[in-house]
């Protein structure tokens, strides 16, 4: 984390150089919300990439769903392992991760996905991360926010990410909790509320006709994929053929267009002070295999906001010094 006594903000030069770090006494606290958005999350690597490599770096940090699995990566120091991971995903591995359950609270148990944060995250807990981070989920009988502070970090991200109809609830001290989306899809009040004064926001839907991109699953199913017959029948038929939305597509399609009418909504009461939107994203709700073309977005859309961070902490640093 960014040492509190030095201002870490960017000035833009001209010609193309690399931004320079402009250094002085004292810088306001920045937060970093990080929005859900399915396969669109793998995007906020490279805008926080991007940021970090600029000397904008997050004092606060709060995600929700997959937001709350990239800042909650970044918080514990394993932004490495999750980029590795993200860029190793083919078809194939992305189908050998959903462990299929028809008789539970959800289409995939899970089970394997906790497994692999079990393992780089071990029995991290909030107390032990370098960024102080608000991991967002929604309680499911009462329908509370609920900010998730303490405690075991990876069931927190799990909760966070538990998409209703698709990943089973998680159960955190005697609560059922679902997809942080469902309540606040992009938490700059939870920045604000622990300290931020800059909020930086990164939304993933807002470049898009309706907020939401409809696309199946494009050649997921092809016979390259080498999934059994049998599996990738009970795939298709969640997923969809081209011209058909299957049971999966349409659940995540009409979460996602709720989803990004909250977000709207909320960002219009408590804006963020930078609004970084990837922009030209031709990935699907469930592309999780193109990683690369969204770490890419990712850098360039932050790579625009250098300016407007500058610009901002420059101002804030003005407002404190009357």
């Amino acid at each position: 984390m960014a040492d509190m006594g030095t201002e870490l903000a960017v000035q833009p030069t001209d010609g193309g150089a690399e931004p320079q770090v402009r250094e002085t006494p004292s810088r306001s606290r920045i937060g970093i919300a990080l929005g859900a958005g399915a396969a669109r999350g793998w995007s906020h690597i490279g805008v926080l990439e991007r940021l970090s490599e600029s000397g904008v770096e997050a004092d606060v940090l709060a995600g929700t769903s997959i937001g709350a699995l990239v800042a909650g990566c970044y918080a514990a120091g394993r932004m490495a392992e999750l980029k590795e991971f993200a860029l190793s995903l083919t078809r194939r591995r992305i189908f050998s991760l959903l462990d299929l359950s028809w008789t539970g609270s959800g289409l995939i148990s899970g089970d394997r996905l906790r497994a692999l944060l079990d393992k780089h995250l071990s029995d991290m807990e909030f107390a032990d991360l370098k960024t102080p981070f608000v991991c967002i989920a929604t309680e499911l009988v009462t329908g509370h926010e609920i900010w998730l502070r303490s405690g075991r970090l990876a069931p927190a991200i799990r909760a966070s990410y538990a998409l209703p109809g698709v990943f089973r609830p998680v159960h955190i001290d005697g609560q059922w909790l679902i997809d942080g989306a469902v309540v606040n899809p992009i938490p700059v009040s939870a920045c604000r509320a622990i300290g931020a004064r800059l909020v930086i926001s990164v939304s993933l839907n807002f470049d898009s006709y309706a907020g939401t991109v409809v696309q199946e699953p494009r050649n997921l199913l092809d016979p390259n994929a080498g999934l059994p017959l049998e599996r990738a029948s009970t795939l298709r038929q969640m997923l969809g053929a081209s011209s058909t939305p299957g049971l999966t597509t349409v659940l995540v399609a009409a979460f996602n267009i709720s989803q990004d009418r909250l977000a709207r909504s909320r960002l219009a009461g408590d804006p963020p002070d930078v609004n970084i939107v990837p922009r030209g994203l031709d990935i699907g709700l469930f592309d999780f295999d193109k990683a690369a073309d969204a770490i890419a977005a990712g850098r360039e859309a932050a790579e625009r906001s250098l300016p407007d961070i500058d610009m901002a902490l420059q101002l804030l640093d003005r407002a404190a010094a009357l």
